[in-house]
């Protein structure tokens, strides 16, 4: 998962910081930041996934699938893409988390 935000084109500026949570994350790097020479503010940032696990994993169990033949191929590249699968949906359980959370202020 990484963190973004958008500046005033629309651009996405990645943010080289880890955190579950807007809040963890304002915990770090205050509710106010600079980027470049923009200032922004916690709830500004978003998450996306920066992973595809599902066709790395089938791609890979595909390779190492060769050993077996043709098989293997099949057999090694749906296994390679269902742990990838799961990689993913974890990874997506993560963004949802982050982008649903809000920094509330008086949070303690």
């Amino acid at each position: 998962m990484r963190l973004y935000v958008k500046n005033k084109f629309g651009k996405k500026i990645i943010l080289d910081i880890k955190a579950s949570t807007r809040f963890e994350l304002a915990s770090k790097i205050g509710t106010k930041f600079w980027v470049g020479n923009e200032i922004y503010r916690i709830n500004q940032v978003f998450a996306e996934s920066s992973t595809n696990e599902t066709a790395n994993g089938a791609a890979i169990g595909g390779i190492m699938g060769l050993l077996g033949g043709g098989v293997g191929v099949v057999v090694g590249g749906l296994i390679g893409g269902m742990i990838g699968n799961t990689n993913d949906k974890e990874e997506m359980k993560k963004v949802r988390t982050f982008n649903n959370s809000r920094y509330e202020k008086n949070r303690l």
